[in-house]
């Protein structure tokens, strides 16, 4: 009765209600349905939906699209392996079609996701091995039938989008608007929780929620992806999502752990410069003849995806000895392809709204990339040790250098272009309530690169103290004699700490012009917090400070600052304690003004030193004692051995640095008349109480 009506009815409203009831029943009466009737209403709605695809109302193509994967699903336990084989095959060659609207690629996607279960999975009603088997021997078997399929596509699609690159053409071209697109399939490819190799049999996911209906406009800028709805028809991740989705999507973090089979696929260098290429393509196809609206987005998130791709089960299946130079192969394209997006993104306007995608998107791939070598470990040995990951970069890949030369280049820029948003806020005195420069998408951006980066520096410092060689990260050192080296790729041509070295040296270089940076947009910050301060907005500051202290809300950035000053401890200190011995010296003449009544419109000043001061604190209490290696502060082998190497306590500036904020701290808490003592600052007292504590704990 339902298949009637959904076949003859020409009432889209009656056709999707009639879909949602062949839904429910095949879920609820399978045993009286039975298999084989499942399988040819399955297959009478496939050829349903392929013959009337255009004159389906687009909710009604959807919903009929679902219900074949639903009833697919339920029949997966009880079909035989050439039955699926037939169907997923039958979805292969309409996804070769590349029909618009193409059925096999909405089929596709649908199944995808309820076979993977989670919040897009319909609910059965069924044991939990029926969910565990069907996900299985659809990863196991078919899903990279279905991501082969949509590579081709998209293979078609760029090449013919690239062949028609410069081709006038006319007005009267229609718009590539598709429901669903390969894209799309690669996304969820990228995105599924594949089962653990082991006899644990279990899945990080959950089923039995059903799908919530997204209302079309509902999610702002920075929403989180909407689950898909029976009528959604906003799929295709466009301009409502910008790049703040991809930042809180808690289940990109990390690439999925690909079993072997997946290895021939995305370990090859076209499937790489695939993705990367569609994503410059649909920036050059404005007028979206040959890719939907919301492709650059879903392109941004498949590359952010295959940059961070890990697992012996890719890179060195049964053990093989090719998986260092397998490895050195990957990151060399991954490398080469982010060198173009970072410096794309370099000679943008950062801090335009429309760059927002394409910079979130580049610090997160770089980000998935480093940490995603960083945790794989080489099978060269050299000494009669494991080379260590970053080393086996230096060693294998040319581009190293370079690419983390233009990342820190990148960094830089995203520093200077939140300078720029500050400037401009004064500028143009836009509310400081709203237009904090942290909360901008650059700042953002920043902390993914700070994260990626300060993840390098403490692996080097860590590989070194647990190689019992402290020295070899801070240390000219010497090369290595290479002894006992077996196996791998590059014996006997560099070994660990000679690597490391020279690497450390290089992050040396680009540190000071990252610091720099920082320093610069904290003072610049600063001015702007005092230029736009009234009576209002320094309650809300007060009761900000109450309740979040700057200590531990920058807390990430601050040891980020940190780890690049201990890189050259002696010139960081330096320039801090100068810059706090000027800013106090600068503070006792107002005080002093004030106290001989030469001046009373000096309170800006005041406020802005106070400010200034209270952040050069901060910066020195990270620096100089480390609350990341064990439960009480420690103060970094860095910082004690550039303490040893002065000859006098006059020389060393750790020590200068301490006292000048131990004599501030006396001038602050003893003002010589009650008019100067009105103008100190009790934040920077209590910081400047919390510095020393953090340095000499009692």
């Amino acid at each position: 009765m339902f298949c009637d009506q959904v076949a003859h009815s020409n009432v889209p409203t009656a056709m999707f209600f009639a879909l949602g009831g062949i839904k429910e029943s095949v879920i609820a009466s399978f045993a009286v349905l039975g298999l084989e009737e499942a399988l040819v209403l399955r297959d009478d709605l496939f050829q349903l939906a392929c013959s009337n695809s255009r004159a389906l109302e687009s909710f009604v193509l959807d919903s009929l699209c679902w219900v074949i994967a639903v009833i697919t699903k339920r029949a997966w336990v009880e079909s035989s392996e050439q039955q699926r084989a037939a169907f997923v095959k039958t979805l292969c060659e309409d996804i070769l079609q590349n029909n618009s609207p193409c059925i096999g690629i909405i089929v596709a996607t649908y199944l995808i996701d309820e076979m993977a279960g989670g919040s897009k999975c319909s609910e059965f009603n069924l044991p939990w091995e029926f969910h565990y088997s069907c996900k299985v021997s659809f990863e196991n078997t078919h899903m990279v039938c279905l991501f082969e399929a949509a590579l081709k596509v998209m293979h078609r699609k760029l090449q013919k989008s690239m062949e028609m690159r410069g081709v006038p053409h006319g007005g009267g071209r229609t718009i590539a608007y598709e429901r669903r697109s390969a894209l799309h399939i690669a996304d969820r490819v990228f995105s599924w929780p594949f089962t653990p190799q082991d006899a644990s049999h279990t899945i990080t996911t959950s089923f039995g929620h059903s799908r919530a209906s997204a209302v079309k406009g509902s999610a702002g800028k920075g929403a989180p992806r909407q689950d898909l709805g029976e009528a959604d028809d906003d799929d295709d991740d466009s301009h409502g999502n910008s790049g703040m989705a991809i930042l809180d999507n808690s289940d990109q973090n990390r690439t999925p752990l690909f079993p072997q089979q997946w290895r021939s696929l995305l370990l090859d260098n076209d499937v790489i410069n695939l993705f990367f290429s569609i994503y410059e393509a649909t920036l050059n196809d404005q007028m979206h003849a040959f890719f939907s609206p919301g492709s650059s987005y879903i392109a941004l998130q498949c590359m952010i995806q295959i940059s961070g791709l890990r697992g012996k089960g890719l890179f060195a299946p049964d053990g093989s000895k090719d998986g260092d130079s397998v490895r050195a192969q990957y990151a060399q394209v991954i490398m080469q392809n982010q060198l173009q997006v970072i410096r794309h993104v370099c000679t943008m306007d950062l801090a335009s709204d429309g760059s927002e995608d394409i910079v979130v998107a580049a610090t997160q791939m770089v980000r998935r990339f480093i940490e995603a070598q960083l945790d794989e470990q080489p099978f060269t040995v050299v000494a009669g040790k494991q080379l260590h990951p970053l080393a086996l970069l230096a060693a294998g890949v040319p581009e190293t250098l370079e690419y983390f030369n233009e990342t820190s280049k990148l960094i830089c820029s995203l520093l200077q272009a939140a300078g720029g948003i500050v400037k401009s806020d004064n500028t143009n005195f836009v509310d400081d309530d709203l237009s904090d420069v942290d909360n901008y998408f650059v700042m953002q951006a920043f902390d993914e690169l700070a994260n990626a980066w300060s993840v390098i520096i403490v692996e080097i410092y860590e590989w070194a103290y647990l190689d019992n060689e402290p020295e070899a990260a801070y240390s000219n050192g010497s090369k290595a004699t290479n002894g006992g080296d077996s196996g791998g790729l590059y014996t006997g041509q560099v070994d660990s700490r000679s690597a490391l070295t020279s690497f450390m040296q290089f992050l040396s270089t680009t540190a000071y012009m990252i610091r720099s940076q920082y320093i610069q947009l904290r003072m610049l910050m600063c001015e702007d917090s005092v230029l736009t301060s009234d009576g209002h907005s320094e309650m809300q500051a007060i009761d900000h400070g109450l309740l979040a202290k700057d200590y531990v809300v920058y807390e990430d950035q601050l040891q980020f600052f940190a780890l690049l000053a201990r890189l050259d401890i002696r010139t960081s200190v330096d320039r801090l304690h100068e810059s706090l011995r000027s800013r106090c010296s600068a503070l006792q003449s107002e005080f002093a003004r004030l106290e001989r009544a030469i001046d009373s419109g000096s309170q800006r000043t005041i406020d802005l030193l106070h400010e200034q001061i209270h952040w050069i604190v901060l910066m020195i209490g990270y620096t100089l004692a480390d609350s990341g290696t064990s439960e009480r502060v420690l103060i970094p082998r860095q910082v004690t051995k550039y303490s040893k190497t002065c000859t006098s306590t006059e020389q060393d500036h750790t020590v200068q640095a301490i006292l000048s904020m131990l004599q501030l701290l006396q001038f602050e808490l003893s003002a010589p008349s009650p008019t100067v003592a009105s103008y100190c600052s009790p934040l920077l007292a209590e910081t400047l109480f919390w510095a020393l504590r953090r340095i000499a704990p009692v």
